[in-house]
């Protein structure tokens, strides 16, 4: 295998598990206290806690700083500006909208969908990669890998949205704070311009891999 691609291949493992890890990391953290919270709740009779996180913004669209604390440093009132919440109910409002019970429980299966779509790309690349230490990456096989991938990013991309919009759609059902509103945060569009990006090179690639084909017949 060529050496300048042995060192991008280990470039892209470490990044990849750094990032996954870190994913991992963060939403490992809110679901193992969002699930000691309900356990607490329910150990002391205080069952069904939902947790709802949400962005949230001022409905005037001014800036307020809601809580203040001392910074213990330089003695300074430090003002602290409220942009994401995570709420813990146990009281639920009476007419929730049964669309919105709907997309809460799809948001979680969606989520472990997406789970699962992360691990399953490094597989597809090291087949990729296994293809060019053979020689035979222009192939069909690895093109339709490429227009996998760049297809399971795009899911990814559907996905989050999706779920944006459907948390802050329960936020609004579930909770409503006087002078806020919830609100569909910035998305991540890296995993829709990668996506859309492969798709180009896959396409580059199957046109090139077309006119070889014509090459080697018509020699």
């Amino acid at each position: 295998m060529n050496g300048k691609l042995k060192i991008y291949c280990l470039c892209f493992i470490i990044i990849y598990a750094v990032f996954f890890a870190h994913i991992v990391y963060d939403e490992g953290k809110l679901a193992i206290a969002g699930f000691e919270f309900g356990y607490a709740q329910s150990a002391t009779g205080n069952g069904n806690v939902h947790v709802c996180g949400s962005y949230v913004e001022p409905v005037d669209g001014s800036v307020t700083f809601p809580s203040v604390i001392v910074n213990e440093k330089t003695g300074e009132e430090v003002h602290f500006e409220m942009r994401q919440i995570l709420a813990f109910l146990s009281d639920f409002p009476e007419n929730i909208p049964a669309y919105v019970k709907i997309m809460d429980g799809a948001t979680i299966i969606l989520s472990l969908i997406m789970v699962a779509l992360f691990i399953y790309i490094p597989f597809i690349g090291y087949r990729i990669v296994k293809s060019v230490a053979q020689n035979v990456f222009y192939s069909i096989k690895n093109i339709r890998r490429i227009r996998k991938i760049a297809l399971i990013l795009l899911m990814i991309f559907l996905i989050t949205v999706f779920i944006n919009l459907s948390t802050t759609i329960s936020t609004n059902a579930y909770l409503q704070i006087t002078g806020y509103r919830a609100y569909v945060g910035t998305f991540d569009y890296s995993s829709l311009f990668t996506g859309l990006i492969m798709l180009i090179l896959s396409e580059i690639l199957r046109y090139t891999a077309n006119i070889k084909e014509e090459q080697d017949l018509t020699v």
